[in-house]
């Protein structure tokens, strides 16, 4: 009997519920020896896992979901952490169960009460059932500000296939009054500019530019030097030919970029633009002296073509 609940458990990170070892053959009193025994450790109310499973991240969300009763999925920052790489899993898991029928309280995780699990277009990933990403993204709004809704959008965006109107879709089939966090998804697509930033860096300088008096950039502008490669500017100015340039840690960290670095910015500047290089340590230490030294370049520039 073991091997036919273990291989259920298998697929679901070690865990396995009451019902689904009834369905393979087990009965009570088996499960209630192999607890006795330490073959299996009881870890919610009719949630299971095989003894000396890994305790990960994973298992406890799958634990959380299995005991969350028919239909219940990942969701929020839970979802998203597994949706994109580039997003952490929360300590707390965040599950999704229906208003009728699921969990009604955890104190191990955070439930999300809900009568429209139907439109959560839901699927599996690693093994854990969990809702889509649009609606994750809908979910993890629930008492935030904006601002962080829009950085986990643009991280999505940038491994993901997700077309704006897919959001915008998620947030009209969403949008009956008094919807957690629909006020607050709404705000940060409205704030969201037309182009992706490549880091979290290009968005936080360009969240700050737009609250300032000052032309907006153009993101990945492309520039083409006769018989050279095309260059690729983070931030640009064309109608003043600046460029700045927001480099990471880990970029600066390679000596190879560097010097490809170096060798693009002389182009450019033969080619008369200005290129301003920050690192992300820059932001960190003094992001508003940061902000004030573009937009004074900016003008600066201006300045000196409106005279020429």
């Amino acid at each position: 009997m073991f091997h036919l609940v273990a291989a259920i458990a298998w697929r679901q990170h070690g865990a396995f519920t009451f019902e689904q070892a009834l369905a393979a053959g087990a009965s009570s009193s088996w499960l209630g020896r192999a607890a006795e025994a330490g073959t299996i450790e009881r870890r919610r109310l009719g949630v299971y896992a095989i003894a000396g499973t890994p305790r990960t991240v994973a298992q406890q969300l799958m634990v959380e979901v299995l005991g969350g009763g028919r239909g219940a999925l990942a969701t929020g920052d839970s979802a998203l952490a597994l949706w994109c790489p580039e997003l952490d899993a929360p300590r707390q898991p965040v599950v999704a169960v229906a208003r009728r029928g699921g969990r009604r309280t955890s104190r191990t995780c955070r439930l999300t009460r809900s009568s429209d699990l139907h439109l959560a277009n839901p699927g599996v990933l690693d093994g854990v059932p969990v809702v889509g990403v649009a609606r994750a993204l809908l979910d993890a709004s629930i008492g935030r500000d904006h601002d962080p809704i829009v950085a986990r959008i643009n991280a999505c965006q940038r491994h993901l296939p997700m077309s704006f109107g897919a959001l915008v879709d998620v947030l009209h089939t969403h949008a009956q009054r008094g919807r957690p966090g629909i006020a607050t998804f709404r705000r940060a697509l409205g704030a969201m500019s037309r182009e992706v930033p490549d880091s979290e860096f290009e968005r936080l300088v360009l969240r700050d530019l737009a609250s300032v008096d000052v032309e907006s950039p153009v993101l990945h502008h492309v520039v083409r030097p006769p018989g050279e490669r095309a260059i690729e500017l983070d931030m640009a100015w064309p109608s003043v030919r600046l460029d700045v340039e927001l480099d990471g840690r880990d970029h600066m960290a390679r000596m190879k970029t560097a010097r490809r670095d170096r060798e693009r910015d002389r182009i450019l500047t033969r080619m008369g633009w200005g290129v301003v290089r920050f690192v992300w340590d820059d932001y960190l230490d003094r992001a508003v002296s940061l902000v004030d030294e573009i937009v004074d370049t900016v003008r600066a520039r201006t300045s000196t073509i409106s005279v020429v």
